[in-house]
């Protein structure tokens, strides 16, 4: 239950999710509520939230865009803090399916929170489910009348957490509503180092024209000592400015500090070489200017979400198991 899961500073709880998906869910709107899941617990470097694919039968559900995915049986779920219902295009409850209803009346009386994505939300207002809650729903079809859907409280908002129901009107707005949960059990702090993280690997590395002149050769002289490092001191010496001017520079142009943009240039480099196939991986992490592997993988796996050893080419890979033998 949402409410129950108040910070506990010496051991913060792990957010317990279940995924109930129906005949021809949409993917993109679940692939946009996993992915917050995965880059918090990177982030974390721990496990700050769990969750589990459902269905009614267990079985393997496919998606409206034909990826099949599978599930474990609603009775088998493990112990649950929310349970988001992910549906398709289909707003109404089909009369051949009474489990469906059933097992929708059961959940909702449970004291977990219990939620929908996108026009899913619909089958909840059908059950009497968000009677009383504020939520978002989409426009309704035809023959899905407010009026004839019990005492809904519909508001202005891409998604919506009242007490224990979570709605959302689409898939765009899935992001958001999987940010309020983590923020409510983890705080704002993990939320903004996962927004800095996506806006880092978003921003260009090289500079806009219009940049001052003196960042752009302060990212050239950086760009060609990536294995042999300068320090930020000797950078703003070379420049004939001060460290922290410098570090106005970069905060205003870049959003970032020095260091960090240093960070991501050697970064970037790496991945360069992996895709290049012609080093090892001790040989990447050395031309890049790490001093050790273990610092180099745990950098590349917050920058990139992925190990150095998935972007090795398969010359990389070759030379990786010659280095091993030799």
């Amino acid at each position: 239950m949402l409410q129950s899961l108040a910070p506990d500073r010496s051991q913060p709880p792990v957010l317990r999710l279940g995924f109930w998906l129906t005949d021809a869910f949409d993917f993109y709107a679940l692939a946009n509520a996993l992915e917050p899941l995965r880059l918090a617990n990177q982030l974390a470097e721990r496990s700050v939230c769990q969750w589990q694919m459902l269905s009614l039968g267990g079985q393997t559900v496919q998606a409206s865009n034909g990826i099949a995915t599978a599930t474990a049986p609603m009775d088998q779920a493990h112990r649950l803090d929310v349970l988001i219902l992910c549906g398709g295009d289909d707003a109404n409850l089909p009369a051949e399916h009474p489990d469906l209803r059933a097992q929708l009346i059961h959940w909702a009386a449970q004291p977990v929170s219990l939620g929908a994505l996108g026009k899913a939300g619909w089958l909840l207002a059908q059950i009497g489910a968000l009677d009383g809650y504020r939520c978002s729903l989409p426009e309704p079809a035809a023959p899905l009348a407010f009026a004839a859907l019990g005492e809904l409280t519909p508001v202005a908002a891409p998604f919506c957490v009242d007490r224990q129901r979570l709605t959302c009107v689409g898939p765009q707005a899935v992001q958001g509503l999987m940010h309020e949960l983590l923020a409510r059990t983890h705080g704002r702090g993990l939320i903004l180092r996962m927004e800095k993280h996506v806006a880092r690997q978003a921003r260009p590395l090289l500079p806009v024209q219009n940049a001052p002149e003196k960042l752009q050769a302060t990212l050239a002289l950086m760009n060609g000592h990536l294995r042999h490092m300068l320090g930020i001191d000797e950078l703003a010496d070379a420049m004939g400015i001060s460290r922290r001017h410098l570090e106005r520079l970069f905060k205003h142009n870049l959003g970032c500090s020095p260091s960090r943009h240093y960070l991501d240039l050697r970064l970037q480099r790496a991945r360069q070489l992996l895709r290049a196939g012609e080093q090892s991986l001790p040989g990447v992490a050395r031309e890049c200017g790490f001093v050790s592997v273990q610092h180099f993988f745990r950098c590349y796996r917050q920058y990139f979400g992925a190990h150095p050893r998935d972007h090795l080419d398969a010359r990389g890979i070759s030379n990786m198991q010659e280095t091993a033998i030799a």
